[in-house]
This record gives structure tokens, sequence and C-alpha cells, in this order.
């Protein structure tokens, strides 16, 4: 199942600081499970980890009174910031306007004749 993996080290409380999951490494998702526990081996260095897959996102808003919800394979970190970006960007609206502006676009230009 596509996704991908974070790995997590176990912090300790320090003076100022409560303790905390942190994000020591990424794995994209062409990796498995196995790999990622590979890596923390590679690492040779002693603590407490968590390994945490990551494959959904869900876009929900409300449509017509009803919850509409969208639904994708989350395949990075990256894919994820861009999901909250454009999230953000919407106000939390799915851009259905825009996105049918971008097919007929597209169609446009494939139904275009060359030299026409």
């Amino acid at each position: 199942m596509p996704g991908f993996f974070t790995i997590e080290q176990w912090k300790r409380p320090q003076r100022d600081t409560k303790a905390a999951w942190i994000p020591i490494l990424h794995l994209d998702c062409q990796q498995s499970l196995r790999r990622a526990i590979e890596a923390v081996e590679r690492r040779n260095r002693p603590g407490l980890f968590r390994v945490v897959q990551m494959q959904r996102s869900v876009w929900a808003e409300r449509e017509n009174g009803k919850l509409r919800l969208r639904c994708w394979h989350a395949s990075s970190p990256e894919g994820l910031a861009r999901l909250a970006k454009a999230f953000e960007r919407d106000g939390g609206r799915w851009p259905v306007e825009k996105a049918r502006k971008e097919l007929a676009e597209k169609k446009k230009s494939r139904n275009k004749k060359p030299g026409g």
C-alpha cells in the first residue's frame, strides 16, 4: 500500500522542554516497514524509536449540508505540505470551478489541430 514512513525518536524532557517524539528521518513511498527498521539500525544510535506510516489524507468539507470527503494516498511529507498549502490557500473549500476550468482548457488544447 502506498504511503511514506517517518521515523521518530523519543527525547527525554530537558530543563525547559517536555518529552516528545522528534522526527529524525523520512522514507518515501517506495520503501517498506522492513527498510524503515533497517534505517534505524544503520544509524547505529541507541534510543527509543517509533515508525509512523502515513498512507491517506482526507479533505473534508460541507457540501449541500452533507460532509464531502476527498481521499488519496500520501506519498511524501512534501506532498502533504502542498496539500496543506492548497487547503489554506482555498479556505478549506475544494476549488471545483478552478478544476473544471483547467480540465476544459486541457481538453481544448488537445482538440486543437496542428497548424490550425
